[in-house]
């Protein structure tokens, strides 16, 4: 009876050990779980939907850092097949509003990645 009664008493310390570590793991499956729901979907018809609503500022005349702004929601929208290019459009904004004397190099280092951002636009985003 003694025995038995360490047995138990040895035996409870393990069972809060091995609790405690399935708790830990649940908590990391549910955040991991909420991370991926709230991170925003790289698809066309987001990336097209971020396109329409800053449409004024892509198209107007609009300041550089309403630019990088507008960017910054394209390039966590964009899908992979013009993501660097608006990767590269966002970082040369980034360039001119820390640095504006250096707007006519940028202008002319994004340029190509503006023209397929345009194509690509046209030619998935009906309605833009």
């Amino acid at each position: 009876m003694l025995n038995k009664v360490r047995e138990t008493a040895l035996a409870l310390p393990a069972k809060k050990k091995l609790l405690a570590a399935g708790f830990v793991v649940i908590l990391i499956c549910v955040i991991a779980v909420l991370i991926s729901i709230t991170q925003p979907q790289r698809t066309v018809a987001n990336f097209c939907r971020v396109a329409k609503e800053e449409k004024p500022v892509l198209t107007g005349d609009a300041s550089y850092q309403q630019q990088l702004t507008s960017y910054q929601k394209l390039e966590a929208v964009s899908p992979d097949a013009i993501q660097p290019d608006i990767t590269t459009i966002r970082k040369g904004y980034q360039d001119i509003v820390n640095d504006p004397s250096s707007t006519l190099s940028v202008g002319l280092g994004i340029s190509g990645a503006e023209n397929r951002r345009t194509a690509y636009i046209t030619a998935n985003c009906p309605n833009f």
